[in-house]
């Protein structure tokens, strides 16, 4: 149990950290303080989630084994060889940027998300897809229609809408 929440603190330091920013977040105006607030509340629980992931929670075993899939014998790190670290370094990222030039941020989300999780992940390509979709649509919801955000287009598709 002590090691268990051993585990927990760092995800309990960032808790109190978000928690101090969002009482700050509360001192602006309105208008300035909706995104600081939208982004500490969505944290904070995203932080609590962690929490009772890493404290071993019944909870928290529930959560992990959801998202993870099998998770009862995690397998010790292997060494990642230099091609695959400069891959995931350098090459995922110019792909995002590459196709968030091209067809914008949330086709972007959508390719970069379902590809991460498909090829990286090793996800299956229905359980990969749905998780871009929801990323997508979310991401697309919170900006363009709650914070009145329109988001870049792209090149290629910014005459379309």
């Amino acid at each position: 149990m002590k090691d268990d929440l051993h585990r927990a603190r760092t995800p309990i330091v960032l808790l109190l950290v978000m928690i101090g920013l969002l009482i700050g977040s509360y001192g602006y105006g309105v208008e300035a303080r909706a995104l600081p607030v939208l982004v500490a509340w969505t944290t904070i629980g995203l932080l609590i989630l962690e929490v009772l992931v890493q404290a071993g929670t019944p909870v928290g075993r529930r959560i992990e084994r959801f998202l993870q899939g099998n998770v009862d014998a995690p397998a010790p790190p292997e060494p990642v060889a230099i091609a695959k670290a400069l891959t995931h370094a350098i090459g995922w990222p110019v792909l995002l940027v590459g196709l968030t030039v091209l067809i914008g941020i949330l086709p972007a989300v959508l390719v970069y998300v379902c590809l991460s999780l498909k090829m990286v992940g090793g996800k299956s390509l229905p359980r990969a897809l749905a998780v871009a979709v929801a990323v997508t649509v979310l991401a697309g919801l919170l900006f363009e229609w709650g914070l009145s955000y329109q988001l870049y287009r792209g090149v290629l598709m910014g005459d379309l809408f």
